[in-house]
């Protein structure tokens, strides 16, 4: 049986007339696409089994937020056959006319939700309200055994108690879980700012917590078992790391500010830490720098709640 073999000329000559035909075949294809009118969905006539609430998260300063609900049918399509929609707000104080909710901007930074409801049909989304700086907080109309309802990641961790005749925000050890933790108190956009509290640790036979600030997405640390303070950036890549020993006493309370400025391409983080019962000092306690700088950042507190942590006077400006 004789055996038949391309040369390598035939090959080639196979190959273009194959890329030849393949590239006429794309060309018919792109223009009947494009020639192809796109058909716009229809809305549906069907009732409504589900709505949804737009946006669902939002964060204003004081402005006017429009919401927009949105009908689904029983087989997921958009339909335009949507009940008698009932408004409410719960944590929110403002005014909700023709699906616009105005704030309070005279209550200050809260947070809650709204609901529309058809029937049975709901559909819920959550509003932030921070107005501009500055903002202070000691946490006297906040419910006790709660946290500001617009803090992020504060809920069921952190408290208002009294100590001493005043509301107190409390970080208490967990039960389950981790003692560390991160809250953010503004939106992420946030920079050329200055963070201050007042803050005191407790001491439980040998352990003391970890408790301090946050600016720009840095971290200004006073670490008590290890009695240092330190800035960092991220805890688990200690590349831009400060850390200068510290000596701190527990249920003492101290007063920590820091500050974060962006200066010829680098980032410059300075922080300061004395007691309430004496005068703030002229210098910064620590300075550190980060040639890759974080621009901007949520200001926030942090704490490692291997005891209890308490803050108070809150300040950013």
């Amino acid at each position: 049986m004789k055996k038949f073999c391309f040369t390598t000329t035939q090959k080639n000559s196979v190959f273009r007339h194959y890329m030849y035909f393949a590239s006429l075949i794309l060309v018919i294809f792109a223009i009947g696409c494009a020639t192809k009118e796109i058909e716009t969905p229809t809305m549906s006539t069907d009732p409504a089994v589900a709505l949804l609430l737009t946006p669902a998260e939002t964060i204003t300063s004081g402005d006017p937020v429009e919401l927009n609900v949105i009908g689904y049918d029983a087989n997921g399509k958009q339909t335009s056959t949507i009940g008698t929609i009932e408004w409410s707000l719960t944590g929110l104080t403002g005014t909700l006319e023709n699906n616009q909710f105005t704030p309070d901007n005279s209550v200050g930074p809260h947070a809650g939700t709204i609901t529309a409801q058809s029937g049975e049909l709901k559909a819920t989304a959550r509003i932030r309200v921070i107005p501009p700086l500055p903002w202070t907080e000691d946490f006297e109309n906040v419910e006790l055994e709660k946290a500001p309802s617009h803090w992020i990641a504060a809920t069921n961790k952190y408290f208002v108690r009294t100590k001493d005749g005043n509301k107190v925000l409390v970080k208490t050890p967990v039960q389950r879980g981790l003692n560390k933790s991160n809250v953010y108190i503004g939106p992420s956009t946030m920079k050329d700012y200055q963070i201050q509290v007042d803050l005191l640790g407790t001491r439980y036979k040998r352990r003391m917590p970890d408790m301090g600030l946050i600016a720009n997405r840095y971290t200004l640390d006073m670490q008590g078992r290890q009695q240092r303070l330190q800035i960092r950036s991220w805890a688990s890549d200690l590349r831009m790391a400060k850390t200068i020993d510290f000596a701190w006493e527990a249920d003492v309370w101290y007063t920590m500010k820091m500050k974060v400025e962006v200066i010829n391409e680098k980032a410059v983080i300075s922080g300061k830490v004395w007691r309430i019962s004496e005068s703030e000092p002229d210098e910064w306690t620590i300075t550190a720098e980060d040639p890759l700088p974080n621009r901007e950042g949520s200001p926030g507190i942090y704490a490692y709640s291997a005891t209890e942590i308490y803050y108070d006077n809150l300040k950013v400006w």
